[in-house]
């Protein structure tokens, strides 16, 4: 990089004034501590991060949380011995649904009709019909989970006639919940709000913005891409202690992938958010963000048989899409598919108030991510532990 080191300190000053951890963020932060009646479950957390985001990480992804208890207390989603609470602010939307009573090993967890799931063997005909107009290059199991959260989230109205069961719309009730994402969903992860080439100087959102021409476009001004997805990639590799050029590609991988769907799946955003910009760029914005929600929250899932082969298919599964991300012992549930609904099974013998985990490691990434660790954890889900 070229860039002078008088350049690079002007810039990531606001950064690491925002993101370095306090004495005090460090002596108490370090390792987080959930009691349960018989045991104490530590998780160590990236102190960077939280000491930087705690405003806005402990209010976010309520509005998930409470969509998903409506769900269980409407009798939609079966799950009697669990109550969800708000998540820390580690875990930046994740966490915060705990057992009310001792789980058994093999006990089924929550019973979650499939009608409410989001899964790519089970895509509408508008998100395959979208997809279909994408290049084959650029085609992923991404693109394809996207299109179809977009279509239940922009359900036709037409659709809307044989919802007896109000499944489609209490799936596009959870959907338009969703709130934390991968890191730079929130404008916050990139500092205080008044630096340049921060959350201010971004299009739509840290997903969205720069192109696929970037590189020739900031060459004479000795950028290897757009100065906001550079300053981001610096700040990210601090964060989680990753070398630039590491974090940098994880940025760049992910705007090349939202850009190769972008311009297909467009036309499923049938109502975009209000905010300031043209039709197209405001329906662009929400492909980005759906986008970047979806990552943080999918998995895979074997969804019965296809000509006597098993079909793995990736998805988006109420309850199990905010769990916390496990410790050292493992997850204690695993998703299984069983007829019309997926269980949400112990793994073993859980506590009264212990937290119900998932491994986000094992989650689907996307096409040529080699990224791992803090890395990968922050980048796609958002997740600040170590």
């Amino acid at each position: 990089m070229h860039l002078s080191s008088f350049t690079l300190l002007t810039w990531l000053l606001p950064f690491s004034a925002s993101f370095a951890p306090s004495s005090q963020s460090l002596r108490t932060r370090t390792r987080t501590r959930t009691r349960t009646c018989d045991a104490t479950v530590n998780t160590k957390v990236n102190t960077k991060v939280i000491n930087g985001l705690s405003v806005s990480t402990q209010q976010d992804d309520n509005t998930n949380m409470m969509t998903e208890r409506i769900l269980v207390d409407q009798g939609k989603i079966a799950a009697p011995k669990l109550t969800f609470h708000p998540s820390l602010p580690e875990g930046r939307g994740k966490g915060g649904v705990r057992a009310s009573e001792p789980i058994a090993a093999l006990e089924i967890i929550a019973r979650i009709p499939r009608s409410l799931i989001v899964a790519t063997c089970d895509s509408p005909a508008r998100a395959v019909a979208a997809t279909a107009e994408m290049d084959a290059e650029n085609f992923s199991w991404a693109a394809d989970l996207c299109a179809a959260t977009l279509v239940s989230l922009f359900p036709d109205p037409a659709d809307n006639d044989d919802d007896d069961n109000g499944s489609i719309s209490a799936k596009q009730s959870w959907i338009a919940g969703w709130e934390a994402g991968g890191w730079g969903t929130d404008g916050a992860d990139l500092g205080p709000p008044d630096v340049n080439w921060g959350s201010k100087c971004v299009t739509g959102s840290l997903l969205s913005t720069g192109s696929d021409n970037d590189e020739n476009v900031f060459a004479k001004f000795r950028f290897p891409c757009h100065p906001v997805i550079f300053r981001a990639g610096t700040g990210l590799a601090m964060l989680t202690e990753a070398e630039d050029q590491e974090a940098l590609d994880a940025l760049l991988l992910r705007g090349k992938t939202y850009r190769g769907m972008r311009d297909a799946l467009l036309t499923l955003v049938e109502t975009p958010s209000d905010r300031k910009g043209s039709l197209r760029e405001r329906r662009a914005w929400d492909v980005a963000d759906v986008l970047s929600r979806m990552l943080a929250r999918a998995t895979t899932l074997q969804l019965g048989e296809e000509d006597g082969v098993e079909e793995m298919a990736f998805a988006v599964v109420p309850v199990h899409e905010r769990l916390a991300h496990c410790d050292e012992k493992g997850e204690n549930s695993k998703l299984v598919a069983a007829g019309e609904d997926v269980l949400l099974v112990a793994t073993r013998d859980i506590l009264e108030g212990e937290e119900i985990t998932r491994d986000y490691v094992q989650a689907p990434r996307l096409d040529g991510d080699t990224t791992e660790g803090s890395l990968r954890l922050l980048s796609q889900f958002g997740i600040a532990y170590i």
